[in-house]
């Protein structure tokens, strides 16, 4: 998965000791590869294919459409396809076969470990991205601080382990409150990804409805989960969060301190002072409702149909985290306390969080429509998908 090294890539982007630019494309349907193509020099482009199986058709398709691209600039200046594959591209999986039949030099070839998942990837070789942006420094701070949270999983008490609380308090909202909507809010843009991040790690990870012993659940397990930065989402779906019918359970996370010239960055300063204060005041409103808005000075809600309107019920579950600052080692940190809530979430569902035979069947089904696509063959499947098939094929 790309989303690992996107997310830690921009939110570490400060701490970058290169001028190399990093981009990611992982779209099979070619606009992001197309976007960047128009503005890349093909003489000082490298790509690195990451793929796990050397198999994945969105990260093919687009390494075939790059190496097209490369070719036409070396046919004018007299290269080959050999010269351009040994130049341009490093691979990353864990076939080196499939890496060296597409072109992939061994000596640019790196292994990724065969039981590594994409969403838990970014440790790995697939994290190469990163490490050339940030340095191997920055890289190494990184995973120091994932495993200091490993560390403090694995030994720490149960009343005091972050990732066994944060699991413990995801279990009773979801399964025992029945709270199936989750929202996690970044008070910090440099978080611009991990919503989506957490997104894929959580409901890819555990949106399984059977056992690790192959019966049927009778109860809910991962919630829908979505989310934005902080200040956006206010302007956004915090309407439904604060007044809407739905439960929905909320991580609020922000980073203390930033701009620590104070002086120099005074403005700046009190942005940040301002963000940290909406963080708080909307956790709170969220928690208390207008016990909340009445406390804080504002009138309290009067019985009259006009000021109905602004009732704020309370009583949405929401978790706090704060992180000192924003720093390689306390990100590591931050993605390896959700990694492992999401291995406590599913020891007690007793669920697998390591497969994702739904995403796999999703993949194999895109193949025979694909060949059917291409040889305009209709009348394979269901009504829907035929009549789909047959106007796409008028058109093609």
């Amino acid at each position: 998965s790309d989303l690992g090294p996107l997310m830690a890539t921009t939110a570490l982007d400060e701490w970058a000791d290169t001028d190399i630019d990093v981009h990611f494309v992982s779209n099979m349907d070619g606009t992001q590869l197309d976007n960047l193509l128009k503005h890349l020099n093909p003489e000082t482009t490298l790509f690195i294919i990451s793929s796990k199986s050397f198999g994945t058709v969105d990260t093919l398709s687009n390494a075939k459409t790059a190496l097209s691209w490369l070719l036409a600039t070396a046919k004018r200046h007299a290269g080959t396809e050999d010269s351009v594959l040994r130049r341009h591209f490093i691979g990353i999986s864990a076939n080196s076969e499939k890496m060296r039949a597409w072109g992939i030099h061994p000596e640019h070839q790196l292994q990724l470990w065969e039981w590594v998942g994409g969403r838990f990837s970014m440790w790995s070789a697939i994290g190469l991205a990163l490490a050339i942006r940030i340095g191997m420094a920055g890289f190494k701070a990184l995973l120091a601080g994932a495993h200091s949270m490993d560390e403090h999983f694995a030994h720490a008490n149960f009343a005091e382990n972050l990732p066994v609380l944060l699991g413990l308090i995801a279990v009773w909202n979801s399964t025992f409150l029945r709270v199936n909507a989750h929202t996690v809010l970044p008070y910090d843009g440099r978080l611009s990804y991990l919503p989506s991040y957490l997104t894929q790690l959580e409901m890819e990870s555990n949106g399984k409805s059977v056992t690790q012993h192959g019966t049927r659940l009778d109860y809910d397990t991962c919630p829908i989960l979505w989310g934005e930065i902080g200040s956006n989402a206010q302007h956004a779906f915090y309407q439904l969060l604060h007044q809407g019918t739905q439960q929905v359970s909320c991580d609020f996370i922000a980073c203390v301190r930033r701009y620590h010239d104070k002086q120099k960055n005074a403005p700046l300063q009190q942005q940040h002072e301002l963000s940290l204060a909406n963080c708080l005041a909307q956790s709170r409103v969220l928690a208390f409702g207008n016990a909340a808005v009445a406390t804080a000075g504002s009138d309290s809600v009067a019985d009259s149909a006009a000021d109905k309107y602004k009732y704020y019920r309370g009583n949405q579950p929401s978790t706090t985290i704060l992180l000192d600052e924003l720093t390689p080692h306390s990100l590591g940190a931050l993605i390896a306390l959700y990694e492992h809530k999401v291995y406590v979430m599913a020891s007690i569902w007793d669920i697998n969080p390591f497969d994702q035979w739904g995403v796999e069947m999703g993949k194999q089904m895109a193949e025979s429509v694909y060949h059917a696509m291409q040889d305009e063959r209709e009348g394979q499947f269901d009504s829907s998908t035929d009549q789909l098939l047959r106007h796409i094929n008028q058109l093609s």
